[in-house]
C-alpha cells in the first residue's frame, strides 16, 4: 500500500495497517516534479530520489534549514525533464530533513524526517500576548482523523472555525468542538469559536478538489 497526496497521519497509518495487515509506504510527490521521496521498509522517513531531483529545504528567504527543523518551503530542481526544465522551483511544502540521516536499509539518499503540509493550508491564530502563530494542517488531522464521516473540511472565518462533516455517523459535535479547541490551545494560540455543521457533500473547487483546510471570509 502507498499513501500520497495528503499528509499520512499516525491514526490513518494505524487504520491502514489494521485493515491490510502491513504498514503503508508514504510517498511524497508533486505534479510538477513527479516522485520526490518515499519510505523504504524501515518506515523511519522518506528517501529523496536524489538521482531524479535536487530538494532544498529552506526558510522564507530561501536560506537552508538545518536537519530536525521544518522549513517554510522547498526548492526543487528536476533532473530528468527535458521538455520543461525546472530549476529551484518553489513549492510551499513544509518538510523536515531527518536529524539522523542514517537508515538501516543502507540507501545513501537524503532522508526526510516529516512533512507537515502546504503553507497555504496553515492557519494563523492570535496568541494571548497579542502576536499571531501559524498552525499547520496536521494539527487538525490528529482530531479529524478520528471522526466517522464521508469527508470533512475546516473553514476559518472571521467569526471562528466552521467544521463541515459530510454524512457524519455518531459524532458528538460538542465533544468534537472541544477537542479542536484543546489542540489549538496546546499550540499556544487563543482558540476561536468552533461550530460543527453536517452537510451532504464537501464543497469542491473549480478544479474538482475538496480542500481540507480553507481560509474563508
Amino acid at each position: 500500500m502507498f499513501s500520497a497526496s495528503e499528509v499520512l497521519t499516525t491514526s490513518t497509518r494505524t487504520l491502514i495497517e489494521r485493515a491490510w495487515g502491513r504498514p503503508p509506504h508514504d510517498v511524497y510527490a508533486a505534479t510538477e516534479a513527479s516522485g520526490i521521496a518515499a519510505e523504504c521498509g524501515e518506515h523511519r522517513g522518506m528517501h529523496v530520489f536524489d538521482d531524479l531531483v535536487v530538494l532544498e529545504v529552506v526558510d522564507e528567504d530561501n536560506r537552508p534549514v538545518p536537519p530536525g527543523r521544518y522549513g517554510a518551503k522547498v526548492l526543487v530542481s528536476v533532473l530528468f525533464s527535458r521538455t520543461m526544465p525546472l530549476i529551484r522551483y518553489e513549492m510551499s511544502d513544509s518538510v523536515q530533513l531527518a536529524a539522523d540521516a542514517d537508515c538501516a536499509c543502507g540507501r545513501p539518499y537524503t532522508l526526510l524526517g516529516g512533512i507537515q503540509g502546504r503553507v497555504q493550508e496553515a492557519l494563523r491564530f492570535p496568541t494571548s500576548d497579542g502576536a499571531t502563530r501559524e498552525v499547520q494542517p496536521v494539527t487538525f488531522h490528529h482530531v479529524m482523523d478520528t471522526v466517522t464521516a464521508a469527508g470533512w473540511q475546516i473553514v476559518q472565518r472571521a467569526a471562528g472555525l466552521e467544521v463541515l462533516l459530510a454524512r457524519p455517523v455518531d459524532v458528538d459535535t460538542s465533544v468534537l468542538a472541544a477537542s479542536l479547541s484543546a489542540v489549538l490551545e496546546a499550540q499556544g494560540v487563543v482558540a476561536p469559536t468552533v461550530t460543527v455543521r453536517a452537510v451532504e457533500t464537501i464543497p469542491h473547487t473549480a478544479l474538482g478538489k475538496a480542500p481540507l483546510i480553507v481560509r474563508g471570509t
